[in-house]
C-alpha cells in the first residue's frame, strides 16, 4: 500500500513573492509613533461663539498672536488683536488667554447657544510683573466711563489718591490712561521704592462717572496681578447693594515691604467712596 506525501505549505516569504508577482500584495502603511498629530475634538450639545479683542493692559494697544482657549477650542488674535472662537459649549465657561511676553489670564464668561457673545480681555506684560502689582479694570459698552481709584500710603505719613485727575500721585503708583469710551482697560500699577514696596493698606474702588446706566449693566471685572501671577478677580456681578449707586468698593490690599500681598474682597456698592482721597467732590473732566 503506497502512501502519498502531503503537499508542503509555501513559506510566508514565498507567498509574499507569489503575491507580488500576481500584483495582489499591498504593502502595509507604517505610522511612526513619535509623529505629531492633530485631534479635532467633537463638541456635542448647544454651542455659541465668542468674539472680542485682546489688549495690552498697560497701554490699551492690541496684542497680535494671543491665544484664547475655552476647553478644547482655541483661537488666535490677528494683527488688530481680534479673534473669533466658534463651537464653544453654551453655559458659564472658563477662558484662558495667553501671549508671548505677557502673564497668563483666566476669566469666566457666559456663552449663549446660537449667538455670538462679546468677550474682551487685557494682559499685563510679564516684564513688569516680576517686580510690581497691576490692577486691571475691563468693562462692556455701557456705561461708557468707569474710573479706577486707588488710595494708599504715600511713604510720608499720609495717603495718596490715584485716579484720572492725579494719574501719578507718587513715584511708585500710576494710572495708565483714563478711558472714557467704554471697554477699558484702565490699569493702576504699584511699583517699588529703592527695591521695596511701600507697606500698608491700599483701597481700590470704581466710580461710575457716567452715572447711568447702573453698574449691573457694565459686565465690569477687576483683575489683580502680583509678582507674575493672577492673584484675584472681582466681577461686578458679585457685588452687593444697590447697583445704581455711584461707587463700587472692590477690595482692600495689605502690602508688605517684601511684596507679600493679602487681597480682601469688599464687593459693595456705596454712595460714597470706601476711603476718601484729598478731593471731595471729584473734579469734572475737561
Amino acid at each position: 500500500m503506497s502512501s502519498k506525501t502531503p503537499p508542503k505549505h509555501p513559506s510566508r516569504r514565498a507567498a509574499m513573492k507569489a503575491a507580488l508577482k500576481a500584483g495582489a500584495y499591498v504593502a502595509p502603511v507604517v505610522i511612526a509613533a513619535n509623529l505629531p498629530t492633530t485631534v479635532n475634538a467633537q463638541v456635542s450639545g448647544p454651542t455659541g461663539t465668542l468674539t472680542g479683542t485682546v489688549t495690552n493692559a498697560q497701554n490699551g494697544q492690541p496684542i497680535a498672536g494671543a491665544v484664547v482657549t475655552v476647553g478644547t477650542r482655541t483661537a488666535t488674535t490677528n494683527a488688530s488683536g481680534q479673534y473669533t472662537l466658534t463651537l464653544v459649549p453654551a453655559g458659564t465657561r472658563t477662558v484662558t488667554t495667553t501671549a508671548t511676553g505677557f502673564t497668563t489670564r483666566t476669566d469666566s464668561t457666559s456663552v449663549v447657544a446660537g449667538t455670538s457673545s462679546a468677550f474682551n480681555t487685557s494682559l499685563v506684560p510679564a516684564s513688569f510683573l516680576t517686580t510690581g502689582i497691576a490692577i486691571v479694570l475691563n468693562w462692556g459698552a455701557t456705561p461708557s466711563d468707569l474710573d479706577s481709584h486707588l488710595v494708599g500710603p504715600n511713604n510720608a505719613g499720609g495717603r495718596f489718591h490715584c485716579y484720572y485727575a492725579a494719574r501719578n500721585p507718587v513715584s511708585f503708583v500710576a494710572l495708565d490712561v483714563d478711558d472714557v469710551s467704554a471697554f477699558g482697560p484702565e490699569t493702576i500699577t504699584i511699583g517699588q521704592v529703592a527695591g521695596a514696596f511701600v507697606p500698608g493698606t491700599y483701597n481700590y474702588y470704581v466710580h461710575n462717572y457716567s452715572g447711568s446706566p447702573a453698574f449691573n449693566s457694565s459686565n465690569a471685572v477687576v483683575t489683580v496681578f502680583s509678582r507674575g501671577a493672577q492673584v484675584g478677580q472681582f466681577p461686578v456681578s458679585g457685588a452687593t447693594g444697590t447697583a445704581s449707586l455711584r461707587y463700587w468698593s472692590v477690595f482692600t490690599l495689605v502690602l508688605t515691604a517684601a511684596g507679600g500681598a493679602t487681597v480682601t474682597p469688599a464687593q459693595q456698592f456705596t454712595s460714597t467712596p470706601a476711603t476718601r482721597g484729598v478731593e471731595d467732590p471729584l473734579p469734572p473732566k475737561a
